[in-house]
C-alpha cells in the first residue's frame, strides 16, 4: 500500500473515531430532550420568573405558514423543541450547548388555533401576528408527527385561554 493511500485510510478511521465519540443520546437538532435534567436545562436557557412547564415535545415549527400550504421556494422547517408553561408558548433550537427561544407567544398573544390534519400528519397552528404551524413528534420516537401529543398541546392551548 501506497503511502498516500495508507494516510488516507488513517485520516479516515480518526474521522470515523471521532465523530463517534462525539455522538450521545442528544440529537443535534433537538438538544437533550431524553435527558432527566431536560426540564432544568430549558428552564436556565429560556423560562423567565419559575414558570412551570405543562408540556413539551420535539417538534418542527413552520414560521409563518397557515397548516399544510406549500413552501415557497427557499423556505425551510425548523427543527426544535415545542413547550408550553403557564404563561406561554415556545418553540427553542438547541446551539451552542442551550436553547434559544426562536419563537415565543403569551397566550393572551394567540388569537387563533386550532388542530390541521389530513390522513397522515397533524399540525398545531397558532396566529399571534401572523400563523405559525408546529408539527408535535413527542419526546422519543421517530421524526414524525404525532397526533395525539398534538391534541395534548392544542388542549393546553385552548385551557390556557
Amino acid at each position: 500500500m501506497s503511502k498516500n493511500k495508507k494516510l488516507i485510510l488513517i485520516v479516515c478511521m480518526l474521522t470515523i473515531i471521532s465523530l463517534s465519540a462525539c455522538s450521545s443520546t442528544t440529537s443535534p437538532s433537538f438538544g437533550p430532550i431524553k435527558d432527566e435534567d431536560f426540564q432544568a436545562i430549558i428552564s436556565n436557557s429560556i423560562l423567565e420568573n419559575d414558570e412551570e412547564i405543562i408540556f413539551y415535545s420535539r417538534a418542527i415549527w413552520f414560521a409563518n405558514k397557515n397548516g399544510f400550504k406549500f413552501f415557497p421556494a427557499g423556505k425551510k422547517s425548523r427543527k426544535g423543541v415545542f413547550i408550553c408553561t403557564e404563561r406561554a408558548i415556545y418553540f427553542s433550537e438547541w446551539k451552542a450547548k442551550k436553547y434559544i427561544p426562536v419563537y415565543t407567544a403569551n397566550y393572551a398573544e394567540i388569537s387563533e388555533h386550532r388542530l390541521a390534519a389530513n390522513e397522515l400528519f397533524g399540525r398545531l397552528v397558532v396566529k399571534a401576528q401572523n400563523y405559525n404551524s408546529f408539527e408535535i413528534l413527542g419526546v422519543s420516537g421517530p421524526d414524525l408527527p404525532n397526533k395525539e401529543e398534538t391534541e395534548v398541546a392544542y388542549e393546553i392551548i385552548q385551557s390556557q385561554k
